[in-house]
């Protein structure tokens, strides 16, 4: 996939996202981008290496990512976007930072609904977690995710009709 950033930086991530081209993507992150995670206000990842190697991750888990709305001015763009984790549809929304190059300095995303969220922790979680060597880690992140994701899946499913 040829990916022209210059012609719109916004318009080649949407292309190389929706492609789940993690080379196209990462052309259109500054050296020293910076990715907000939706999971956790801690969960930060510098660089391009570090941003490029959590997409690919990603790109393992979602299915069927269309972005639908792209508004903004200068060098900020909101994204709208749906996927699938799963079985899980989620609704996404991902601010762009925009550097003098047009290219990402920062990437914040906000994800919806909670059982999607937490589906895509538990599948996205371990990924990250073998990438960092520690023997036994993914194996913890699972164990510790998985029942949130179980959780909040069965109160979407089970207790908000009772609710609404």
């Amino acid at each position: 996939m040829t990916v022209h950033i210059q012609d719109s930086p916004a318009r080649a991530y949407r292309e190389a996202g929706e492609a789940h081209d993690v080379q196209a993507i990462k052309a259109t992150f500054a050296d020293g981008v910076v990715f907000h995670s939706p999971l956790s206000y801690r969960a930060r990842f510098d660089g391009r290496r570090q941003v490029g190697e959590l997409f690919e991750a990603v790109f393992d888990v979602l299915s069927d990512l269309r972005y639908q709305s792209d508004i903004g001015d200068g060098n900020v763009r909101m994204l709208t976007a749906t996927a699938r984790v799963g079985r899980q549809e989620l609704n996404e929304v991902a601010q762009l930072v925009l550097d003098d190059d047009g290219l990402i300095r920062e990437l914040t995303m906000w994800i919806r609904p909670l059982p999607a969220l937490t589906a895509l922790m538990a599948a996205l979680g371990p990924r990250i977690a073998r990438g960092k060597g520690t023997p036994g880690l993914p194996l913890l992140v699972s164990a510790a995710s998985k029942p949130l994701a179980a959780m909040t899946n069965f109160g979407d499913r089970t207790l908000v009709p009772l609710l609404t």
